[in-house]
């Protein structure tokens, strides 16, 4: 008979920024980073602590590709999911952290920010069935009966386990706005010339006119994301100047992204056939491992327009209504060929399959004999978009480039968060929130 543990998980809302191209170097208090083991300290961004939870996802209620935003006062709700391949039943615990612009905690007591109960129990779980991999699926939806937020901003889900809030399983980062300011974006292909074939700019105007702020460059911190990913991220772009009660941002320079390319996929939904770029799948020791046909660098290719989800995932079995519980977890072996390894970094599959984190298990191996990186990793069946990224030694901000090229062209989405400390108070409110799906051909 099995000994039933308690594991505790909680919302914590804690920070951390990553910025490649920071007009004001505000320190931050965690970076995206390769992590060469399971590290056991609190970190400030999506995480996971141990090698046992997988598939880690946290989206709006019953829509896996949306980003995990919620507007104040509205009824939507934010869906958490994760698998325990252990498959030992733990119970579970949350609660919730309110954090500042730069991922921070903010200095608020938790009455300030979250009303009824401060945490509760994770009582939706699941045991795995028609799978090879054994696991177990919890999930619990936020807002709910026993936790409801006050105010808007950054927070962080804090899973842990044991009643101990060091003996951490997950965190994982949510969103929630209040809207006050409108903002219009305009993403188009660089406007100097000499980035006009690789990079895209990202404009934007934000109006005001029916929220009054005292002093918009101090009082204002303003972001922009690509894809989802945060090493890259441009942090406290300052307005160029303002027009009546609008707040321009339509840089030449300072709002540049590497345009990339279009991102590779793959498509397991169904294990008893090869589908798109599956190279072979077989049962090896009572376990499913699927090959991903060998690719190459795309670096000195002509760009080439394919459809894609911009780096994210879909978990999903084909014709199972239950695919959180049926769909079965795969070894999965990528493959890219390539003379010689690159010197001076490593290469890594990258995207949402790897919480867009240079990981470990995501770091792939130059094998000499065979002329290419290689990579073996456990992922659950689904749709899957990913890159393969060079992180040079040392560095904290990854580049796509150098393995997969760069163009104007690119397919990418854009996130503009807008938050607004007030005069006299001692956090930052998320005001505006856009997302934009932009190809600029």
């Amino acid at each position: 008979m099995k000994l039933f543990s308690l594991l505790v998980i909680s919302l914590f809302i804690s920070c951390s920024g990553h910025s490649k191209n920071t007009l004001n170097p505000t320190p931050i208090a965690s970076k995206t980073v390769a992590v060469e083991d399971i590290e056991s300290e609190l970190q400030y961004r999506d995480h996971t602590y141990r090698d046992n939870i997988k598939t880690v996802q946290l989206y709006r209620k019953e829509d896996q590709l949306s980003f995990p935003v919620l507007y104040l006062g509205s009824t939507d709700q934010l869906e958490l999911h994760f698998d325990d391949l252990t498959a030992d039943f733990e119970t579970y615990n949350y609660t919730i952290v309110h954090c500042n612009a730069n991922w921070e905690p903010s200095d608020l007591v938790v009455t300030e920010y979250l009303s009824d109960f401060f945490d509760g129990f994770i009582e939706d779980y699941q045991y795995s069935i028609n799978t090879l991999f054994s696991y177990i699926h919890y999930k619990v939806a936020i807002p709910n009966n026993q936790v409801k937020f006050k105010l808007s901003g950054n927070y962080l889900l804090k899973v842990y386990a044991n009643n101990d809030e060091e003996d951490l399983l997950l965190t994982k980062r949510f969103y929630v706005v209040e809207k006050r300011v409108n903002i219009k974006s305009d993403i188009r292909m660089a406007t100097l010339a000499r980035h006009r074939d690789y990079k895209q700019e990202v404009d934007f105007t934000i109006d005001y006119s029916n929220y009054p702020i005292q002093d918009v460059y101090s009082d204002l911190k303003v972001m922009v994301s690509q894809n989802r990913r945060w090493d890259n991220a441009i942090t406290d772009l300052k307005p160029l100047f303002i027009r009546s009660q609008e707040l321009v941002y339509n840089y030449e320079d300072k709002n540049l992204f590497d345009g990339d390319n279009e991102y590779r996929f793959f498509e397991t939904r169904n294990l008893r056939y090869q589908s798109m770029n599956i190279d072979g799948i077989h049962i090896i020791a009572g376990k499913t491992h699927v090959y991903i046909l060998p690719e190459e660098p795309r670096s000195f290719k002509r760009y080439l327009f394919q459809p894609d989800i911009n780096g994210k995932r879909q978990i999903n079995r084909e014709n199972s209504p239950l695919s959180n519980r049926e769909a079965d977890y795969m070894i999965t072996h990528f493959n890219l060929k390539r003379e010689n390894p690159i010197p001076g970094g490593d290469i890594y599959v990258f995207g949402e399959l790897s919480d867009w984190e240079y990981k470990p298990e995501f770091k792939m191996k130059y094998v000499q004999v065979n002329g290419a990186y290689e990579l073996s990793t456990t992922l659950k069946q689904g749709y899957y978009n990913y890159n393969y990224a060079y992180l040079p030694k040392g560095e904290q901000v990854g580049d796509l480039s150098t393995i997969e090229g760069t163009h104007s062209e690119t397919n990418n989405d854009y996130y503009i968060f807008v938050y607004h400390r007030e005069n006299g108070t001692i956090y930052d409110k998320l005001i505006g929130f856009e997302v934009k799906t932009i190809n600029p051909q």
